[in-house]
């Protein structure tokens, strides 16, 4: 019995096996889905198909001539050395795939926000659309990503070969002329120039020799007081000159001033006691002057009150006559102490050849100036001072500084005309001009 099951089991009849295969068929047919599409359907579903593929067919070519333009005016705006090198700001340089054109915002295509529309008469249609409207879609996005990704590769491609194209492009180098003018933009290229030549000196109608020894010229005019229209002859000289004022005349105040606003240099012509004439007669010094019979303190009382009435910017002071005093030790070391304490200086104008004012100089440790070069107007003839001023040149050359006087009044009518002449033709030969007050 057991035996027979087990055969019955192992071989089923062909009943068996038909009824088997028939109800497989039938769950085959049954799993089939039946899509009817009216003919209504069917032209509305490819009428959408056609506008997704016109509407990505637009797309492409809208962006297509904005991105040729865009690519154009950076290749007229952008030099290959605007591409090659970094900007100097502090935005971060941007590379060839990273470039404005390489780099398009994802745009999603028109055809996603379009809606099918359908007739809901079942919903068996309305699924079969909403599938086919589906398929269309993911088949636009495919066609629209296709083609972004052919166009950005175009782009990174074009770009890549601008970069190229500048690093392999060479550099003009600026030449040496265009490198100087860069680095002095405000000096002209002088030595690329041709030599102008040089304009001959003006040939000068004076016998000047070179100067040597770094000579100065210091001139003192002397005698102010008097006649301001005179001082105002002198004030007028284009060089540093110094004049010298007597005290207590008519118009010293006045001839001060004038010193002062012509910006030259103002001493004290200080009166001093000479010796007698060879006829025996004793010349008259004038008002404040300092006399033999006065002791150290009435010499310096006296220089006071002639320095006040003078006014204020007095540099120093000098002797008018005075061979007597000068001579004397004792008083001319009174008048240098004056000196030191207004911290001024004093020239001797070397009325005498016994001075004692380097004597009296020494024994207090005190500076001084001298005259060594002859007085300019002694004769009042214009040859005649210009060779005295001749000699004055040869004690520069020699000392290094030669102190030359005149005389206002005396003079007036010739001298300042003279040293106006033969002014730029000092300069010329090299002498230099200096106050008194330049020496100490």
């Amino acid at each position: 019995m057991q035996v027979k099951k087990k055969s019955s089991a192992k071989t089923p009849s062909r009943r068996t096996k038909s009824s088997a295969s028939s109800r497989t068929a039938k769950k085959r047919k049954a799993k089939k889905p039946k899509i009817v599409l009216s003919a209504k359907k069917v032209y509305l579903l490819s009428a959408v198909i056609i506008a997704v593929c016109a509407v990505s067919l637009m797309f492409s070519i809208l962006t297509a001539p904005s991105d040729s333009s865009a690519k154009s005016e950076i290749t007229k705006k952008t030099t290959p050395a605007e591409i090659v090198q970094p900007s100097h700001s502090s935005q971060k340089p941007l590379t060839p795939s990273e470039q404005p054109l390489s780099k398009k915002p994802d745009r999603q295509p028109e055809s996603k926000k379009e809606t099918v529309p359908a007739n809901k008469n079942t919903v068996h249609s309305q699924k079969s659309s909403s599938a086919a409207t589906s398929v269309a879609k993911s088949a636009s996005i495919e066609k629209s990503a296709h083609a972004e990704k052919s166009a950005g590769q175009e782009k990174t491609a074009h770009a890549e070969k601008t970069v190229s194209a500048a690093k392999s492009a060479p550099v003009e180098k600026p030449s040496p002329s265009q490198a100087l003018a860069s680095a002095r933009p405000d000096k002209p290229d002088t030595h690329l120039q041709s030599p102008k030549p040089d304009r001959p000196e003006p040939k000068s109608p004076f016998t000047i020799p070179p100067a040597k020894n770094g000579a100065r010229l210091v001139f003192v005019i002397d005698d102010a007081g008097l006649h301001p229209e005179y001082v105002k002859r002198y004030t007028a000289l284009p060089f540093p000159i110094a004049i010298a004022v007597l005290p207590r005349l008519s118009h010293s105040k006045e001839c001060a001033a004038l010193v002062r606003a012509g910006y030259k240099e103002l001493m004290l012509h200080q009166p001093m006691q000479a010796h007698a004439y060879p006829s025996g007669k004793i010349p008259d010094p004038g008002k404040g002057a300092i006399l033999p019979d006065m002791s150290t303190a009435q010499v310096a009382a006296t220089i006071k009150e002639n320095l006040e009435e003078i006014g204020p910017g007095v540099k120093g002071f000098n002797n008018h006559e005075g061979s007597l005093i000068t001579e004397n030790a004792i008083k001319m070391g009174a008048v240098l102490e004056v000196a030191t304490e207004r911290g001024m200086y004093f020239l001797d104008s070397r009325t005498t050849s016994h001075s004692a004012v380097p004597q009296a100089a020494l024994e207090r440790d005190l500076p001084y100036i001298a005259r060594f070069a002859p007085f300019l107007d002694n004769k009042i003839d214009r040859d005649a001072m210009l060779n005295e001023l001749y000699k004055g040149l040869e004690v520069a050359n020699r000392n290094g500084y030669a102190v030359i006087i005149g005389h206002v009044d005396k003079s007036a009518n010739i001298l300042p005309q003279l040293l106006t002449d033969i002014y730029p033709y000092l300069v010329q030969a090299g002498y230099r001009f200096a106050f008194p007050s330049e020496l100490r």
